[in-house]
């Protein structure tokens, strides 16, 4: 059996790009960071997100079937650091720092973000202490192109050259 901690110490290893998940909550706007995001397939368009179910954020998901997710620049620590809640804000709040637009769905999109999906709910699956996140995407709005923020072992930054 693996330990806990020792799960938990080797995938910090594994560095992944930064995302904020959002979507609308029964009194707002709703969102966490994420770096368990990837592409699924693209016919039909997908994405898997991995999202604790501690998170207020996936019963919204669950509840109203709807999610963006906003690839993050690496000018975007601050407001990682604000959606992981490292800096006391809560909810909507979260919302008050950064420029917020709505996809059609009312999902809360990142305007200069890398890019930003517009996603409907085709699955949530339970698999520990997670949800994972299938969603199908309906609209796509491409940003500048920019560095990724990257996360690896607890330490936030960008890409490096070769």
């Amino acid at each position: 059996m693996i330990e806990y901690d020792d799960f938990r110490s080797a995938m910090r290893r594994l560095a992944a790009g930064v995302s904020i998940i959002s979507t609308q909550g029964p009194d707002g706007p709703l969102g966490i960071t994420a770096t368990a995001v990837t592409s699924l397939t693209p016919d039909p368009a997908s994405v898997l997100c991995c999202i604790n179910k501690t998170s207020t954020a996936g019963d919204a998901i669950w509840s109203n079937g709807t999610f963006a997710l906003n690839l993050l620049r690496q000018e975007h620590q601050d407001l990682a650091c604000r959606f992981a809640g490292m800096t006391g804000a809560h909810g909507t709040e979260k919302f008050s720092e950064g420029a917020w637009s709505e996809f059609p769905s009312g999902s809360p999109a990142l305007s200069d973000s890398l890019v930003s999906f517009d996603c409907e709910l085709d699955r949530l699956v339970e698999v520990g202490t997670h949800y994972v996140v299938i969603g199908l995407i309906t609209e796509i709005r491409l940003g500048e192109l920019g560095d990724p923020l990257i996360y690896c072992d607890g330490t936030f930054s960008g890409l490096v050259s070769l």
